[in-house]
């Protein structure tokens, strides 16, 4: 039963209404090395293949999750829509060392996810970015993460040596807090900074995913220690369900979550701050990768917004979900990037 006062869950996908999947224009700069150029000196350079068309299958990299599916998926279908053959790889637990390994030719990723493979795999001692050693790590907690601007600024001024980030999307799957309309009203929690002197009696609820970067964070740069902290499965499973039901009082999720929406949730302000930025960047790898390639790639980039990536996470969650491949098929045609049958 609903506890008093909340709203009840809407699933993502249960109302025809909401697959209907919103448009969006793009991007960010991309970078690009090896067999990629950049050219120009202009504020939004382009990356450039000196090879004209893809001349192999091309592999795409991607989690086990259905929204990380979906968004291969669109990608896919829009190199297959350039004549590109391509692929998804099967999913993996970490879809961006695919790509590093050889294992794949290109990931859809967070940019705070590549920040930290990148770091892992430039050689010890050495400088990771342009002109100036890598950064000190802090202690843990003690610094909240960078913001999104700072993040693509450092991971487009890496030397990515025979790889490429090409442009990416004005999207994000960044963490963030979410309370419902009645705790919020309650507690009068509506912000990031009314959270500590309420965490000793808040239950958080926190996906396996997230709780590494954020319980530091919490306790150490916010002194925000949680009464209770419930793991949750993935959203993509659950939607905001312990939310909902008041098994917990603050939901860690991501902004791509249309259950936030869907179910009238409030998410507090300035929240995304305590997570690692999690902007939507196309990492691939420069063999072979011809500019047909990298124009479908950068194509779809431009396409998807936040709203867009709402609305995919919608139709392939929750009661009545379509698949992620035909979530991707229809998104593609709604934006008329692909021809429609």
């Amino acid at each position: 039963m609903t506890p008093a006062g909340t709203t009840p869950e809407h699933h993502p996908g249960s109302r025809p209404g909401h697959r209907t999947l919103l448009a969006g224009l793009a991007g960010l700069a991309g970078l690009a090395c090896g067999a990629l150029l950049l050219c120009g000196c202009t504020s939004k350079p382009q990356a450039q293949s000196s090879q004209r068309a893809t001349e192999r299958e091309l592999v795409f990299a991607h989690a086990a999750d259905a929204t990380s599916t979906t968004l291969a998926n669109v990608y896919v279908g829009m190199l297959e829509a350039a004549g590109v053959d391509a692929k998804l790889g099967e999913p993996v637990a970490d879809p961006v060392a695919e790509v590093l390994d050889g294992k794949a030719d290109a990931v859809i990723a967070g940019s705070g996810d590549l920040l930290a493979a990148l770091d892992k795999r430039a050689p010890a001692g050495s400088a990771s970015t342009t002109g100036a050693a890598a950064p000190s790590t802090p202690t843990p907690g003690t610094v909240p993460p960078p913001n999104a601007e700072q993040a693509l600024k450092r991971l487009h001024g890496m030397d990515l040596g025979g790889f490429a980030l090409l442009d990416s999307a004005d999207a994000a799957r960044t963490g963030t807090l979410a309370v419902t309309a009645a705790t919020s009203a309650g507690k009068n929690l509506t912000t990031l900074a009314q959270l500590p002197a309420l965490c000793p009696e808040l239950d958080f609820g926190v996906p396996g995913s997230l709780s590494a970067g954020l319980l530091p964070v919490l306790e150490g740069s916010r002194s925000c220690k949680p009464h209770h902290v419930v793991q949750v499965v993935p959203q993509d499973e659950s939607t905001v369900g312990p939310l909902i039901t008041g098994q917990v009082q603050v939901l860690a999720t991501t902004s791509d979550n249309a259950g936030i929406p869907d179910n009238g949730l409030v998410v507090l302000q300035d929240a995304q701050t305590l997570f690692e930025p999690q902007t939507l960047t196309p990492l691939t790898t420069t063999r072979q990768l011809g500019q047909d390639a990298i124009d479908a790639i950068n194509k779809a980039s431009a396409a998807l917004k936040q709203e867009d990536l709402i609305a995919l996470n919608r139709a392939v969650t929750g009661r009545g979900a379509l698949s992620p491949e035909q979530a991707a098929r229809d998104w593609l045609r709604e934006k008329s990037l692909v021809a429609k049958p």
